[in-house]
């Protein structure tokens, strides 16, 4: 329990109406669904919840639980388990209070931003200047510098925008010893636009490739790269997420990509690559679409043979979305993109002709807003896999994720998805490509819950015996994770927790999700 000289002294930090350790308060950050799967969803209540406004607070925080011995961690928007407390007797540093975007530079395009400034805030600001940000699978409603200093960085539009720990510039970052850090060319005194210079990078010992979830310390402002945005300075909406009607711009389109095997998705998916084009490309299985966007009719469909075969013959789809500038430019990249689908034995269906449906495709992709509707907390999901590698290898987990996964439902301890429910895609032009198994349960069956446990520790199993793309989503396990995967991944375990021991050697800045000292 904290002691009270210490909630006084956090007190002092930030004010008395910006901390409480009132059980109805804390009992809200301790709820959470996602990346658990113990049927109360509760995680570990913080001993205090504490709500700095500025660098200068987040300093003085984590000093005092530095000298105090408490440990600490922080969230922004707190999507999932591992933004809260993996034990007892921590303080959450709730970084609400600090959601600004502190500029937008047009001409380097880039934007400087405050941990609580949401995806979709940032996208607002940067369309009407001709710029977009990569928002990640999770969707509009998370924090870009968490995804770009300190979890994964996969979204839809990795195609064209790449994977966000690498569209993380500059970058300003509390210690866990409450010592300030800037990275990149801030470390200099200079502007935001390289974080990378000079002298070595830290963004390797920062992040790595999945972040430290909280282990190393908080990050209080980052520059975000932006990219090219084609369409309308304010794209015009009306209506909620299934009913609204989008004006879709001129020289965008988007197109649903139908091929008959795993083989040529993977090959189409390698050609688009190859051929530089599209804004958006993502593989949103048929299982997770019907899901997500037509629950109830879904459950209806659970054990229809005949409709299930149906379904099955569009499983290896995926959606791509053009973004273009002219005429000119669109119709090349329709051209290539008609030409590879058809040149691999798959055929393209364009939305164009459903203009309700594609202007819910359009926007939900390009504003990435279905998430919260996924999320909903009526029922749930857990995910594996997700090492990020080539097509091929990607193609590889998500045929072991489904015979795998079969196996649940054909017993009744998962809903029935129809097997392949795999999320992802290329980033950086099809170099790497993002592949995870969902797998849907019914929150009211504690039978399902203990199924997901299993279902997890198969895919790490498999995931180990044929090299299918190193930890992956395996990761939130934190240390265990680490140290079974680390030995078939270059011993990567033991150079983290080298990193760990030396920047925060009493674990003071909560490594339940990255790796224990």
């Amino acid at each position: 329990m904290l002691e009270d000289v210490v909630y006084d002294e956090l007190e002092r930090a930030v004010g008395k109406d910006n901390i409480s350790r009132e059980p109805a308060v804390l009992d809200g950050y301790a709820w959470q669904p996602f990346h658990k799967t113990d049927p109360d969803f509760w995680i570990h209540r913080p001993e205090a919840v504490v709500l700095p406004s500025c660098t200068e607070e987040v300093q003085a925080v984590v000093r005092i639980c530095g000298e105090r011995r408490a440990r600490f961690k922080a969230l922004s928007t707190g999507w999932g388990a591992h933004a809260g407390p993996g034990g007892e007797g921590v303080v959450q540093i709730d970084l609400r209070r600090m959601d600004r975007i502190l500029d937008i530079d047009e001409k380097n395009m880039y934007a400087v931003v405050e941990p609580y400034a949401i995806c979709a805030q940032v996208q607002a600001e940067a369309m009407q200047r001709g710029l977009n940000l990569h928002i990640i699978g999770a969707g509009c409603g998370t924090s870009p510098l968490a995804s770009c200093t300190s979890h994964i960085g996969m979204g839809w539009s990795g195609i064209y925008m790449g994977f966000n720990g690498r569209n993380l510039l500059g970058a300003e970052w509390v210690l866990p010893s409450g010592d300030l850090l800037r990275i990149g060319m801030p470390g200099s005194g200079e502007e935001w636009f390289n974080g990378d210079g000079p002298g070595p990078s830290l963004r390797g010992i920062m992040r790595g490739w999945g972040g430290a979830d909280g282990g190393l310390g908080v990050f209080t402002r980052i520059a975000l790269k932006l990219y090219h945005w084609p369409g309308p300075p304010r794209v015009e909406v009306a209506g909620g997420a299934f009913d609204g009607q989008v004006r879709v711009p001129e020289f965008s389109r988007v197109y649903m990509c139908h091929f008959p095997s795993y083989e040529s998705w993977a090959d189409a998916a390698y050609r688009i690559g190859e051929a530089e084009i599209g804004y958006i490309m993502c593989k949103n299985a048929v299982g997770l679409t019907m899901a997500s966007m037509m629950p109830r009719l879904w459950r209806r469909l659970q054990g229809k043979t005949a409709l299930r075969s149906a379904l099955r013959a569009y499983q290896h789809t995926f959606q791509f979305v053009i973004a273009a500038g002219s005429s000119g430019e669109f119709d090349y990249q329709e051209g290539c993109l008609k030409r590879i689908v058809d040149e691999v034995g798959g055929f393209l269906q364009d939305l164009k002709h459903f203009p309700s449906l594609q202007g819910v495709f359009w926007w939900g992709l390009v504003r990435a807003h279905m998430p919260p509707v996924i999320f909903r907390c009526g029922g749930n999901f857990f995910t594996a896999f997700g090492g990020d590698e080539s097509v091929d290898n990607t193609v590889l987990q998500a045929k072991h994720g489904e015979t795998i996964k079969n196996r649940y439902i054909e017993k009744g301890l998962l809903c029935d998805d129809l097997g392949d429910n795999a999320w992802g895609g290329p980033y950086e032009n099809g170099l790497f490509n993002h592949q995870e198994e969902l797998a849907i349960f019914d929150s009211r069956r504690p039978e399902q819950f203990q199924a997901i446990e299993e279902f997890a520790r198969e895919c790490a199993e498999a995931t180990i015996e044929h090299h299918l793309g190193g930890v992956g989503f395996a990761f939130f396990a934190g240390t265990e994770a680490h140290e079974r995967f680390g030995p078939d991944v270059c011993n990567y375990h033991l150079w983290q927790r080298g990193v760990k021991r030396l920047l925060d050697p009493d674990d003071l800045s909560d490594s339940t999700y990255y790796i224990q000292p």
